[in-house]
């Protein structure tokens, strides 16, 4: 379910972003893309953690039977993120202005002020959704991800196309208040959903008598949270590098508007089916955390067997698609680029697109790490793949311009999930059928890839990318079939499992 809901929320947000493209263009889009790199990494250090972490304390507690000891627990956090929340919006309004500046461009400023007070919501959102997730309730989760996304698309879409005749950083601005709306709907629904079967909140910043309790969640948030800040700083750094870098040898508003082609429509394409692995994550934690103290290792194997499988699973015709569909994907998408914009951002989606396999390896393994209690492992590694990233990013960028970034990005993530990999095996022993099963999930995307391209070679139209690839998505279903890629039992435990049990026993019958 949240899983699902993951994917539909970051498929909205896709929506959002392609006529937000279109309204803004690609120099606007830069200027949006260069405010979430510091959004994103005041989020981290905030409240990142906090889902995770809540959700594993909530689950120890109430496993013990003290759910009352568990109220008291997610009192104090929201206590706490509050605060800091509040303290982070008003630094980002102050300092907006000097940021900017040394961004490149202060274009930025507007949109600093209009999403800092969104920090200030997603640090109590973040704490109820521990909650809920730790209860083992995934729908008020799943939930609030599609309304976020709803809100944020129109309120989003409305005020840039409104404040677009005032200029590119008002209708930035426009946008940008559209994902504080979501925020503010967000947090306060959530607190609604929580409070039809519980007590109200009483928050107390007393922090002597709540001292054991913010010892404990500081405890796992610490070094999770440096593990969720790595990525943002790395971005952090591309923001202030790459635009200030490529002036060089381009104009500033030629680099700004490759910086927004990147990050903007081509790393949204390439989230879209990533967010299912975080999602498959999120929901295995705590039941790795109660195998844990179970000492159930049979359980601990299959479990991560199973969502490293799904994950690659949903990642790799995607990822292969992108690849062979990426110029027409691009065309479609984004009708109000000019030649030379779909030319570069099919190039750059090209490149990333294997990011898509790179990333969801990535982010599975980060939370069976973090789910087994080896919080700091996953961090190291996305240490050393970020020192990968910001190397090539130097040495590539002055020969390659803006496609050394994607290229950078792209060995970075190779790099962090091989070492997840090792880090996981090292701890629970190998898997013979695991690589067996993805290299023919990785052979079964090669062969859907070749079909996918092939058809598009022959084909003309912009309905060309629509259909050739619902072509290759059935031609793909039907190879994993054939290959016996999921056991039953496998089956069995998935959405539907009992109608996929029948129909896989229907096909195999004899």
């Amino acid at each position: 379910m949240l899983a699902f809901a993951a994917f539909f929320s970051k498929f909205i947000g896709a929506l959002y972003r392609i006529p937000l493209t279109n309204i803004i263009g690609a120099e606007g889009m830069g200027v949006y893309q260069l405010i979430f790199p510091i959004y994103s990494f005041l989020l981290s250090t905030s409240s990142g953690a906090l889902p995770i972490a809540v959700s594993m304390l909530v689950s120890s507690r109430i496993a013990t039977g003290g759910k009352e000891e568990a109220r008291k627990l997610i009192t104090a956090a929201m206590s706490a993120l509050l605060m800091t929340g509040i303290l982070l919006s008003i630094a980002l309004i102050a300092l907006a202005k000097p940021i900017g500046r040394l961004q490149g461009s202060e274009d930025t400023t507007l949109g600093y002020v209009a999403i800092a007070p969104a920090i200030f919501f997603v640090s109590g959102i973040a704490v109820l959704r521990g909650w809920f997730q730790g209860n083992g309730t995934l729908a008020p989760s799943a939930a609030s991800q599609v309304s976020e996304a709803i809100v944020k698309l129109a309120v989003g879409l409305a005020l840039a196309w409104i404040f677009l005749p005032l200029g590119i950083q008002w209708a930035v601005f426009g946008a940008l208040i559209g994902v504080t709306s979501s925020e503010l709907v967000t947090f306060f629904m959530l607190y609604a959903i929580y409070r039809k079967n519980n007590p109200p909140l009483h928050l107390s910043f007393d922090i002597k008598n709540s001292k054991e309790k913010y010892k404990e969640i500081t405890k796992l948030t610490v070094p999770m949270t440096l593990g969720n800040v790595i990525l943002p700083l790395v971005q952090i750094v591309d923001s202030f590098l790459v635009v200030n870098l490529l002036t060089k040898f381009i104009s500033s508003s030629a680099a700004t508007a490759s910086y927004g082609l990147l990050t903007g429509p081509v790393n949204s394409l390439v989230n879209l089916p990533i967010v299912i692995g975080l999602s498959l994550g999120i929901a295995v934690i705590p039941h790795l955390t109660k195998n844990m103290e179970e000492h159930n290792l049979a359980a601990i194997k299959q479990k991560c067997d199973t969502g490293f499988k799904l994950a690659l699973t949903i990642g790799v015709p995607f990822a292969f698609i992108y690849f062979a569909l990426s110029g027409s994907i691009i065309r479609l998408l984004y009708p109000a680029f000019s030649e030379a914009e779909i030319a570069e951002a099919a190039m750059l989606l090209r490149i990333s697109s294997f990011c898509v396999i790179a990333l969801s390896a990535q982010q599975i393994y980060t939370s069976i790490l973090q789910g087994l209690g080896y919080i700091y492992t996953p961090v190291k590694n996305m240490g050393i793949g970020a020192g990968v990233k910001i190397i090539l990013n130097l040495a590539l960028m002055p020969v390659i311009g803006i496609a050394g970034v994607a290229v950078a990005s792209l060995a970075c993530f190779i790099v962090t999930a091989a070492l997840n990999l090792i880090s996981v095996r090292n701890l629970i022993g190998k898997s013979a059928d695991l690589f067996k099963n993805s290299g023919v999930i990785l052979l079964s995307g090669v062969i859907m890839g070749a079909a996918v391209y092939v058809i598009s070679y022959f084909t003309t139209g912009w309905l060309v990318p629509v259909l050739t690839a619902l072509v290759g998505g059935v031609l793909y279903l039907v190879l994993l079939i054939v290959f016996r890629v999921f056991s039953r039992s496998e089956l069995s435990a998935l959405p539907l499992g009992k109608r996929l049990v029948a129909l896989n026993d229907r096909i195999y019958k004899g």
